[in-house]
């Protein structure tokens, strides 16, 4: 059996322990002892971005917040979606040294794109500043979050789900992938004035384990403005 390194450790912004680490070729990144993103488990993300960025293709300066970095499987995702010279990518990271770990020690920068933006003064537990009202859209990994949250906190709060309704402009888009569906999260949601919809898609290309995607838009959209 092949040995598992721990190529880096670093601490989240709650506190807890965070670590990088390559076995047979392969990286994951670890929370006191529980796998919290795996690199080769990006099909989720990817599918849920393409989505997610079809309908701001023709927005001049879309801006897309995602609450954790994760392995960058979004973010490199949304560059790739949105190719707009001024559209920008801002990440409030779970950990301010995650970005520089990745590019010390994986194939390949998920940041390496000049219009991405790493928001060291917030964390994804945190509300989002007002500063990035009249966002398109929000995406986070809830079981990524979650693994790492401080104590007693849930995504699924009135205030939280308010403060990302305020934050994206109408018919712009919050997207969420969790490993099962949560009807009471479904039912706040539309408490606070979102449209849902839900799609299952698999870990990989090749497994038959699923996670779900949530889609919640604000309203219509409002392009080009």
């Amino acid at each position: 059996m092949k040995p598992r390194n721990t190529l880096a450790q670093t601490e989240t912004r709650t506190g807890k322990p965070l670590e990088l680490i390559e076995h047979d070729a392969r990286f994951y990144l670890e929370s006191a002892g529980t796998q919290v993103d795996a690199f080769h488990l990006g099909h989720p993300a990817r599918e849920l971005v393409g989505m997610l960025c079809r309908p701001f293709r023709p927005a001049r300066k879309p801006r897309i917040i995602f609450l954790g970095l994760g392995f960058g499987h979004a973010v490199v995702e949304a560059c790739s979606s949105l190719p707009q010279e001024k559209a920008s990518f801002v990440i409030l990271p779970e950990s301010n040294e995650l970005a520089s770990l990745f590019s010390q020690h994986l194939p390949s920068d998920p940041l390496d794109d000049e219009r991405v933006f790493l928001d060291s003064d917030h964390g994804p537990w945190e509300p989002i500043p007002a500063d990035y009202s009249g966002s398109q859209a929000i995406i986070a990994d809830l079981d990524h979050l979650q693994s790492m949250a401080p104590k007693n906190w849930t995504f699924n709060q009135l205030p939280i789900l308010h403060n990302l309704f305020d934050t994206i402009k109408a018919g712009g888009l919050v997207g969420l992938i969790m490993s099962r569906p949560d009807p009471e999260l479904e039912k706040n949601f539309r408490k606070c004035g979102f449209e849902i919809v839900t799609e299952l898609v698999p870990v990989s290309e090749k497994s038959k384990k699923n996670r779900m995607l949530y889609l919640a838009r604000k309203g219509h959209y409002q392009g080009h403005r």
